[in-house]
C-alpha cells in the first residue's frame, strides 16, 4: 500500500511488484525526468495548500495559495501525455481503475485506524463502515475531503478508452469533445464573472442568465472538466516533442495564467491579501488551463539530468505522489498539535513551505520502505 505514488504516467508496466505513480502506473523503464519532477513540485504545492500556516496579511502567501490550484490540473495533464502516448490494454485498463478503486479502500481503513488511534470514535454502525470504505461515504472527524481527487480520477479513466480511440482514430472528433469540455466549464465560468463584474461597475445587478446554458451540456457530470486537462496532455506533450513552442511562449503562459487567476480571487474577495479566502472553482478558469500548461512546457527545458539535487527529487518524491498525497492529510493532523502550532509566530509561506516539505518527506521515506517490503515479500 506504502509503494504507491499519484498518476504516473510515464512507462509501459513491466512489473507488479514495481512501485506505482499517482496515476498508479508502473515505475520500470525510461522515464520522463521532467514529469516527474513537475509531478513532485505539484504534490509538494498540495500539501501547501492543505497545510495552510499561512500570514492573512501577506500578498506573497496569497499568490503562493493561488499557485496551489494548478497542482490537480497538472496531474491531469501529465498523466493524460502519458495515456495518450503509451500502448492501450484493455486488461491492464481495467486493473489500472479497480486499483485505484481498491487502493483507495485500503487507504481509508488506513486513515480509520490512525485517526482512531488520535481519538476518533470508531464508527459502530455496520452501514456507515462500508459507505466510507466502498461508497465515497465520509465520517466525522476524519479528512477525506482530498481523496476527491481520485473520483475524478477514476471518473476520467472510465471515458478513457474512448477519447483514446478519439485521439487515434479522428482528431476532429478530439478537438471537438475539448471544445465542448472548455465552452461548458472554463468559458461559462469566465463569463459568469464578466457578468457579475460588469454589473458591480454599472452598479446593476448580474444578468445571470449564462450559467443556464449549463442545462444543455451533453458532458454534464461533475468531473468532466479533468477530460480536457487529460487530453490536453497529449497535444502539449506532442508540442514538446517537436519543441514547437519557444520558452518564451511556455514563461508568458505561465505568467499571464497566474496573474489572471490573481485578478479573479482579486475580484472574488476584493483583496490581493491571503486573508483565509481560497481562489473559488481554481480549476474552472482560462488562466488555470494557461498557467499549468505553461508549467507543463517548461518543465521540459529544465536541465534535470545534469543537476543532482532535481534530478534526486525527481526520481524520490516524482515517483512517490500517489502514496505522498494519500499520507499528508494524517501527517498534518499529527504533526500540527506537536509541532506546527508551536511556530505559528513565523507563520508565513516560507514555514508553510518547510513544512509542506518536511511532510512530502517523511511520507517518501513511508512509501520507499514500503515498496522495499513489498519487492522483498514477494522474492
Amino acid at each position: 500500500m506504502l509503494h504507491q505514488s499519484m498518476p504516473d504516467t510515464d512507462r509501459i508496466s513491466q512489473s507488479d511488484s514495481a512501485g506505482k505513480d499517482l496515476s498508479g502506473k508502473r515505475l520500470n523503464g525510461s522515464r520522463d525526468l521532467s514529469l516527474d519532477f513537475l509531478k513532485g513540485v505539484s504534490i509538494v504545492m498540495v500539501i501547501f495548500f492543505h497545510n495552510l500556516q499561512l500570514n492573512p496579511d501577506s500578498a506573497l502567501d496569497n499568490l503562493f495559495m493561488i499557485c496551489g490550484n494548478i497542482a490537480i490540473p497538472v496531474f491531469f495533464l501529465v498523466s493524460g501525455a502519458l495515456f495518450f502516448t503509451r500502448p492501450f490494454a484493455w486488461n491492464r485498463h481495467i486493473r489500472h481503475i479497480a486499483g485505484f478503486y481498491l487502493g483507495m479502500a485500503a487507504w481509508k481503513a488506513v486513515y480509520l485506524v490512525i485517526y482512531s488511534f488520535l481519538g476518533i470514535p470508531f464508527p459502530v454502525s455496520k452501514r456507515e463502515l462500508l459507505s466510507y470504505l466502498f461508497f465515497f461515504g465520509t465520517i466525522n472527524g476524519i479528512a477525506t475531503g482530498h481523496l476527491w481527487f481520485i473520483a475524478a480520477m477514476m471518473t476520467v479513466l472510465l471515458i478513457a478508452p474512448v477519447l483514446k480511440n478519439c485521439m487515434e482514430q479522428d482528431r476532429k472528433l478530439a478537438v471537438y469533445l475539448m471544445v465542448i469540455c472548455f465552452i461548458f466549464n472554463q468559458l461559462l465560468a469566465d463569463l459568469n464573472l464578466l457578468d457579475a463584474t460588469l454589473a458591480r461597475l454599472i452598479g446593476k445587478d448580474a444578468w445571470g442568465g449564462i450559467p443556464a446554458f449549463g442545462e444543455i451540456n451533453p458532458l454534464s457530470f461533475r468531473h468532466s472538466n479533468y477530460i480536457l486537462y487529460y487530453m490536453l496532455g497529449a497535444f502539449l506533450r506532442e508540442q514538446r516533442a517537436k519543441k514547437e513552442i519557444p520558452l518564451k511562449v511556455s514563461g508568458t503562459m505561465m505568467i499571464m495564467g497566474i496573474t489572471g487567476l490573481v485578478l479573479i480571487k482579486y475580484l472574488q474577495s476584493g483583496t490581493f491579501l491571503w486573508r483565509g479566502i481560497h481562489l473559488s472553482s481554481g480549476s474552472y478558469w482560462s488562466s488555470t488551463i494557461l498557467a499549468a500548461s505553461g508549467a507543463f512546457l517548461l518543465a521540459a527545458r529544465l536541465p534535470i539530468n545534469r543537476s543532482k539535487w532535481m534530478k534526486g527529487f525527481s526520481q524520490t518524491v516524482g515517483t512517490a505522489t500517489l502514496g505522498i498525497f494519500y499520507l499528508h492529510m494524517p501527517l498534518i493532523h499529527i504533526l500540527t498539535p506537536v509541532l506546527f502550532v508551536k511556530l505559528t509566530a513565523y507563520n508565513g509561506w516560507l514555514l508553510n513551505l518547510m513544512e509542506s516539505l518536511l511532510i512530502a518527506a517523511i511520507s517518501c521515506i513511508l512509501v520507499l520502505g514500503g515498496r522495499k517490503l513489498s519487492a522483498q515479500i514477494v522474492r
